[in-house]
């Protein structure tokens, strides 16, 4: 799997996917459902890894991409070490703006709090591969799903790390 740097979400999926986070909007939204993102089998050594031991994630979002670009509004994620059954839950309500790039990739514009996911292959080099950030992060990602540039001014968490 190419996947490069996702928002987590709702699911991660193949290549350069982004999951969406909620919009904000006045009318009452249906309640959030819990969705679970899972990742078998993933080890950071190898090039798909994203943890050195499997993880699962469980999202409780009403979102959605507005536009088909900006996500915002109430989002949490839980993400377990399915070893240990540790577990930490984070506040992934962005926001954050989504715009294609030419080659097929896309750049990110994001304040707030998210969560993104990494396989070692197609990370930024120092980026964790499971980071929690807060603060404004812009990254690009190329066709390819490789992330070509990332900025963060804000504080990140390596949350395999914080989950051993």
């Amino acid at each position: 799997m190419r996947a490069s740097r996702v928002l987590i979400a709702a699911a991660v999926t193949g290549t350069g996917a982004l999951l969406p986070l909620a919009p904000a909007e006045a009318a009452p939204q249906p309640a959030p459902q819990p969705q679970i993102v899972q990742f078998p089998g993933r080890d950071t050594a190898g090039d798909n890894g994203f943890c050195q031991f499997s993880v699962t994630e469980i999202v409780t979002s009403s979102s959605q991409l507005r536009g088909g670009r900006v996500f915002a509004g109430r989002g949490f994620a839980t993400v377990i070490n399915d070893l240990t059954g540790k577990s930490l839950t984070y506040n992934v309500s962005g926001p954050g703006t989504v715009t294609s790039t030419p080659d097929g990739g896309f750049a990110v514009d994001a304040g707030g709090p998210n969560l993104f996911a990494t396989p070692v292959a197609s990370s930024y080099p120092g980026v964790p591969q499971l980071a929690y950030t807060t603060g404004h992060l812009q990254f690009t990602v190329d066709g390819l799903g490789n992330t070509t540039s990332y900025s963060l001014r804000g504080k990140t968490t390596d949350v395999c790390a914080a989950l051993t």
